[in-house]
C-alpha cells in the first residue's frame, strides 16, 4: 500500500526491484488490488527468462509474450509503475527502436496482401503452423489468418474478402471458434531479437 501511494505521487516512471521472480509477481498482484485497474499509472512486469546461460532450450512463449508487451509499453515513454526482478534487471534488452519498429496495426477495411503478411510475421520472428494454439504462432487457411500476437491474452482470427481485412475477431484456440470482435490489433515482433537472414548471418 505504501509502494502504490509513493508511485502514484510520484509523476514519472516507477522502477520497484524485487529479489527474486516470486516476490515480482506477488508485489504485482498487491499493487494491482490496493491500485486497481484505473490508475493512471498502469503496473508493469517484466518478467525473468527462467533459463540459465547454455541452457539447451528457449524461454517459455508466454515469459516472451509479456516481455514484450512490457518492453513495447516501456517504449511508449508513459509513465507506469515497472515491477523487475534482480537478476532481469542485469540483463540486455532490445533497443526500443527495434520493438517499435517491428510493430504492425491492423484495422478492419485495411488493405493487406496474405503474401506480404506471411513475410513480415516470419521476418518478425513469428512461426507458421497448422493450427495456432501459442503465442507466436500463426496458420493461413485461405482468406483466414489465425494469430497469436505477442501481449494478448487470446489469438486472433484475421478474415479478408479479397485483400481487404473484413473482421478481426479473438477466438478460443481449445475449440478455434471464433469469438466477439475486436476494432484494432498491435501485432508485436514475435521475438526479442531479429530472426531474419540477415540477423542470423551476422550472428554467426
Amino acid at each position: 500500500l505504501a509502494l502504490g501511494a509513493a508511485a502514484c505521487a510520484h509523476p514519472g516512471m516507477v522502477v520497484v526491484v524485487s529479489g527474486d521472480s516470486a516476490t515480482a509477481e506477488r508485489l504485482e498482484e498487491e499493487l494491482l488490488f490496493f491500485l486497481g485497474n484505473d490508475t493512471a499509472k498502469p503496473v508493469l512486469r517484466l518478467p525473468d527468462w527462467e533459463t540459465l546461460p547454455y541452457d539447451r532450450f528457449s524461454p517459455h512463449q508466454d515469459l516472451v509474450s509479456d516481455r514484450l508487451l512490457a518492453l513495447s509499453r516501456l517504449a511508449d515513454a508513459e509513465p507506469a509503475i515497472l515491477i523487475i526482478p534482480i537478476a532481469t534487471l542485469m540483463q540486455r534488452v532490445a533497443p526500443v527502436v527495434f520493438v517499435s519498429a517491428a510493430a504492425l496495426s491492423l484495422l478492419p477495411g485495411q488493405h493487406l496482401s496474405i503474401s506480404r503478411l506471411r513475410t513480415t510475421l516470419d521476418r518478425a520472428g513469428y512461426r507458421a503452423t497448422d493450427t495456432v494454439f501459442e503465442h507466436g504462432e500463426f496458420a493461413v487457411r485461405g482468406s483466414i489468418v489465425d494469430l497469436f500476437p505477442m501481449g494478448l491474452d487470446t489469438p486472433v482470427r484475421i478474415e479478408l474478402f479479397d485483400e481487404e481485412i473484413a473482421t478481426l475477431r479473438r477466438f478460443d484456440p481449445e475449440t478455434q471458434r471464433s469469438l466477439e470482435s475486436v476494432d484494432a490489433l498491435r501485432l508485436l515482433p514475435g521475438r526479442e531479437f531479429p530472426f531474419h537472414d540477415e540477423a542470423i548471418t551476422a550472428f554467426r
